[in-house]
């Protein structure tokens, strides 16, 4: 039909155009993170990309539900607003509410391949490279004239000056207090080098001091190339990450995160479709009211329904809700709001009626009083 062709076309071109918004400031935003973890030398400048395209994978599963509810919600107010709607509805023709939610299938299948299958590896990938930038970032991306630490704070790292195009580092400091003795080195110059999953420091033409804890006397050691293992740091979690479990392995396990974890990732393709439908009867304004009047009433909505989902999500996984009532009843709560934004029309002239009934029953019963 060409009014559904149209409408859908409609809801397409500003979800393009909200959904370019939306990523734009997320990436924005995480990249301004990175870049400021690595100016600090938290993070090695090479990976920020690398960290962002992970990040966005398993968070865009989050982001497309809403661009799409809120796509709906400025299309359909347009409409209402330019009377489009009004005169369809002259001519006995609905808002094609099928078809939307077809639209919103549609997008419940991606959604679910990224719940499901891509957001899942996207977090097992960032989480094993955080475990190597762990290491990495203890003297990754150090800046010269500044004192770093490593080791769990048990080394002192310091450069003069740095070549920004070969990573060449000159007149270098390091200080490492073991268990049993100090050791201190100065370097002309210096590099890194990555071997697997380890990060080693190169030093040439310098001097190694080493002395034993509560004495004296110092051992002195010139050398060419002295290479320094970094450590790699003694506080990195080790507990297993629920999200970043393959969703083939969360079935028919029993234990609470994973049900919980697993319900999470189902309910998310299902929040598409609730919202397509929420959307649908939420966007009726008045050409008075704008194109704009329920975004804000929209988002406090979805910021409602997602809030409680997390929070039934916690519940569940701490054991506090059996996994059989589980998230469904956010999802259930939402159907009853959708059908009374459904039905309201209906309601509110049954409810005036109920009101002019009983108010005349109030005025039949005030007058008998009086007489």
């Amino acid at each position: 039909m060409i009014i559904t062709r149209y409408i859908i076309r409609e809801i397409s071109y500003t979800l393009i155009a909200l959904m370019g918004l939306i990523l734009l400031i997320y990436i924005s935003h995480r990249f301004m993170v990175y870049l400021v973890q690595a100016s600090v030398g938290n993070l090695p400048a090479e990976f920020i990309f690398q960290l962002l395209g992970l990040k966005l994978l398993s968070d865009l599963m989050l982001i497309l539900p809403l661009g799409f509810f809120l796509a709906i919600l400025l299309a359909l107010g347009r409409l209402y607003k330019d009377n489009e709607i009004t005169a369809m509805a002259s001519c006995g023709i609905p808002v094609p509410f099928l078809s939307i939610l077809s639209l919103g299938g549609f997008f419940a299948i991606i959604i679910a391949t990224l719940s499901l299958l891509l957001a899942p590896w996207a977090q097992s990938q960032k989480e094993a490279l955080q475990t190597k930038l762990t290491s990495l970032a203890e003297v990754g991306g150090i800046a010269a004239g500044r004192f770093k630490e490593f080791n769990h704070g048990n080394g002192i790292f310091y450069i003069e000056s740095m070549d920004s195009d070969s990573n060449l580092m000159h007149n270098l400091f390091v200080q490492v207090n073991l268990p049993d003795k100090r050791v201190i080195i100065v370097a002309d110059q210096g590099y890194q080098v990555v071997q697997g999953d380890e990060l080693l420091m190169v030093l040439v033409n310098g001097h190694r001091y080493e002395n034993q804890l509560g004495q004296l006397n110092y051992v002195m050691t010139d050398f060419e190339q002295h290479t320094i293992k970094v450590p790699k740091r003694l506080d990195t979690p080790q507990d297993e990450n629920s999200a970043a479990i393959p969703t083939g392995l969360l079935w028919g396990q029993p234990e609470a995160a994973y049900q919980a974890e697993l319900q999470w990732r189902l309910s998310l393709p299902l929040t598409a479709i609730l919202l397509a439908a929420l959307a649908v009867p939420l966007s009726r304004t008045t050409p008075r009211q704008g194109q704009y009047a329920k975004i804000f009433s929209g988002i406090l909505i979805y910021l409602i329904y997602t809030n409680l989902l997390n929070i039934a999500k916690k519940w569940v996984d701490r054991g506090d809700l059996s996994p059989s009532v589980g998230v469904w009843w956010v999802h259930l709560g939402l159907v009853a709001i959708i059908l009374v934004l459904f039905y309201w029309p209906l309601l509110k002239i049954k409810i005036e009626k109920l009101s002019q009934h009983f108010g005349k029953q109030l005025e039949r019963l005030l007058n008998y009083l009086k007489n």
